[in-house]
């Protein structure tokens, strides 16, 4: 699996005054059934989320949870070109079945680089993953960013077979040499990850991105791990 998807669930600090909206914690929130998946040609909806359109003030109210956001990036080696950088919003314990939520956001690069240069306590991974907290003024801005993808690690097991029943068969079944299958589903821009011992893993981008975004990253992650 790309190191874009596994490093980070135990989430730092959040700016609850600006997040805040008044859901009450005690009331049932059930998980929508297979999180309300619909697909129309290239426009994927998840929970009533559009990728690409809706933006992360719609996933804070559709989810009823304030969300942890960070900026991820990976450290930049010796006479190497800038790393990638990425926004991605944090969900815990979404719904009754305590589903966790990563929200990735579209950014230009301009903006990418200010949030990282203002950002604060970085946090580096054995991976060379650096998570960097961001500054509380660029909040209200990182709320109007579209969504660009969606990852749902399951919180109770999803029955892959039903799962199937709804949405078809995978177009192909990968694995990863460490004990993830990977069945993968690019009508719906999904990756369903079933590991051997663990929480099951669903990520989702647009139709149209399925190949670049998730395909080819698995398959040169499996092509590195391969390496002497």
């Amino acid at each position: 699996m790309s190191t874009k998807w596994i490093y980070r669930l135990g989430a730092g600090l959040i700016v609850a005054a600006i997040f805040y909206i008044a859901f009450p914690n005690s009331e049932p929130n059930p998980r929508p059934p297979q999180w309300d998946i619909h697909v129309q040609g290239d426009t994927l909806s998840i929970l009533g989320l559009v990728m690409s359109k809706s933006v992360l003030e719609d996933a804070i109210k559709a989810t009823k949870v304030t969300p942890d956001i960070a900026l991820f990036t990976t450290r930049q080696k010796q006479n190497q070109p800038e790393p990638a950088m990425h926004l991605e919003a944090y969900f815990e314990d979404v719904f009754d079945e305590d589903d966790r939520i990563i929200i990735g956001l579209e950014e230009n690069i301009a903006s990418l680089r200010q949030i990282k240069h203002e950002g604060y306590q970085p946090e580096l991974f054995p991976n060379d993953v650096i998570r960097t907290n961001i500054r509380e003024q660029h909040i209200p801005h990182l709320l109007t960013l579209p969504i660009r993808s969606i990852t749902i690690i399951a919180g109770s097991p999803v029955d892959l077979e039903a799962f199937k029943t709804q949405f078809g068969e995978p177009d192909k079944m990968i694995s990863d040499g460490q004990g993830n299958a990977h069945f993968l589903f690019p009508t719906i821009g999904l990756d369903f990850i079933q590991p051997s011992d663990g929480l099951q893993v669903l990520q989702f981008v647009a139709p149209d991105l399925f190949d670049a975004e998730l395909l080819q990253p698995l398959l040169q992650s499996i092509s590195d791990n391969k390496r002497p």
